[in-house]
């Protein structure tokens, strides 16, 4: 054993965890930059909303935006540094953890935890994209942290940063709203819960929640509440498509794949263990008020309808404390380790699916990248042939492909414009539709065949162009270019810019 190591296993388990979480985030940085994955709609749609800092957003709250906003900031627009806050993010949320399994146990755990949360596949994966799961977690950490020290001591600082970490947790994703549900489920049916909520404490915390989180609020009264109505049509109830037995395995298969499969078994295990012999902790049972509930409610809506795999990642910072403290409470350290490795190793394995398309061809994994492929030589043509046809604007008619181009297309002098729609569906059709003044001169880039709502709209529209763009060894992306010049139709331009043609 080297001296640097050995001084490193001797060292308190702080020191331990600062020096593994430093390498993983080394690492992961390093596959950012090496990684030739382009970015996906979804981070393209964040970057660009960031060009224009506001205090909301059609479907998300702003501090994705806010986010990436600093970060291009200070080292430009590239997809590593547009993505580089996820790893940060990811490495303070470990050590958020380990403060709040510190201050509900004890070291031991809070050291535990920590490594848990750090390389557990779904920490791995996330912190190789920008989402907004990513400062989710961290302020859902945070402010677990200020509630495990709140609950000791009672002091002022700790529900100011509660309370904080709250309104900056609903900024990230209304998800943060499931905390304010756990603690009601855990501290409402009690005298004592009562008082801890209503005291001066809880008063303090809400008051300095409510002040983070109102611009947000005043930002969708001023606009139709555009987010909240968006969130809540992700639900997609409807009578024809209800009981989804396959969603619902689906979505608890990937619960599993999130924490990783020996971790998940130590939460079944736990479970049984202290409903049988009636032996949780008093932390124990607000975990889980603060992490069962979330999964509950998502599988139900994973049943009804369909879920995403990280819409109940929330939980899974309550349920790396309660792993830990579980196993430790019964002498399974060799778990934890044998957890730690294979979650280790199916982090290579995501680090290999970053970086090599031959591991990812290997393995036949081209279908799960292919959206994060091939956008630069599209994007590169498409600002060529804006350029030599002289038009006023590119226009495109699909959210995901506009917010790519808009990343791809950024060397582009012209505006990138979005079909018009009566009633928008997202941020783009909101505020980057086409405008009347630039509507009799365009290039239409679509992968529809068959664009006749749009073509047929103005007088006279040519096909100038096919690109197609090899993704992998089966598949390829297809756009049609069209040149769409003259004046639009009279129905058209009435019913879409609400004024008289002069034409």
């Amino acid at each position: 054993m080297t001296p640097l190591l050995k001084r490193l296993t001797d060292a308190p388990p702080l020191t331990q965890l600062a020096a593994a979480v430093v390498l993983l985030t080394a690492a992961r940085i390093a596959i950012l930059i090496a990684t030739p994955l382009n970015l996906g709609p979804d981070e393209a749609q964040y970057w660009s909303w960031s060009l224009t800092p506001a205090f909301g957003y059609f479907s998300k709250p702003p501090m994705i935006a806010w986010i990436i906003g600093a970060s291009t900031a200070m080292c430009g627009d590239g997809e590593a540094c547009i993505r580089i806050s996820a790893p940060l993010f990811h490495a303070a949320s470990a050590f958020a953890v380990y403060f709040a399994a510190r201050a509900f146990y004890d070291e031991r755990v809070g050291f535990w935890s920590a490594l848990t949360y750090a390389v557990m596949p779904g920490t791995s994966f996330s912190s190789l994209l920008i989402t907004t799961d990513v400062p989710l977690l961290f302020f859902w950490a945070l402010s677990l942290c200020a509630l495990a020290e709140l609950r000791r001591t009672m002091n002022l600082k700790w529900a100011v940063l509660l309370g904080v970490a709250i309104g900056l947790g609903l900024l990230s994703k209304y998800a943060m709203l499931y905390f304010l549900l756990g603690l009601a489920i855990a501290y409402l049916p009690t005298a004592a819960g009562r008082s801890f909520i209503f005291s001066r404490a809880g008063l303090v915390a809400a008051l300095a929640a409510i002040a983070i989180f109102a611009p947000n609020v005043l930002w969708n009264a001023f606009n139709s509440f555009a987010t909240v109505s968006h969130t809540a049509s992700n639900a997609n109830w409807n009578a024809a498509n209800l009981f989804n037995f396959k969603s619902f395995f689906s979505f608890l298969g990937a619960q599993i794949g999130i924490i990783g499969p020996i971790a998940a078994g130590l939460i079944v295990w736990g479970l049984i263990k202290g409903w049988r012999g009636r032996n949780y902790d008093h932390p124990d049972t607000l975990l889980l008020a603060l992490s069962l509930p979330i999964i509950a409610i998502v599988a139900v809506q994973a049943f009804i309808s369909r879920a995403n795999a990280n819409w109940a990642a929330p939980a899974f910072v309550a349920l790396t404390i309660l792993v830990c403290a579980w196993a430790l409470r019964q002498q399974r350290t060799r778990l934890l380790l044998a957890n730690t490795g294979l979650n280790v190793l199916i982090g290579v394995i995501v680090a290999l699916l970053a970086v090599s398309p031959a591991f990812v061809s290997a393995v036949g994994q081209e279908n799960s990248v292919k959206r994060l492929r091939g956008w630069p030589e599209a994007g590169a043509q498409i600002v060529s042939l804006a350029a030599s046809n002289d038009v006023a604007a590119i226009l495109s008619d699909d959210r995901e492909d506009m917010a790519s181009l808009f990343y791809y297309t950024r060397a582009r002098t012209q505006p990138l414009r979005m079909w018009p729609k009566l009633h928008a569906g997202n941020e783009y059709e909101a505020a980057y539709a086409l405008r009347a003044d630039e509507a009799s001169n365009v290039i239409f880039v679509t992968r529809r065949t068959d664009s006749t709502d749009v073509t047929s709209a103005f007088a006279d529209a040519q096909r100038i162009a096919t690109i197609e763009t090899r993704l992998d060894s089966k598949r390829t992306r297809i756009f049609f270019v069209f040149k769409l010049v003259g004046p639009l139709n009279e129905d058209v331009f009435r019913k879409f810019f609400n004024r008289p043609s002069t034409e």
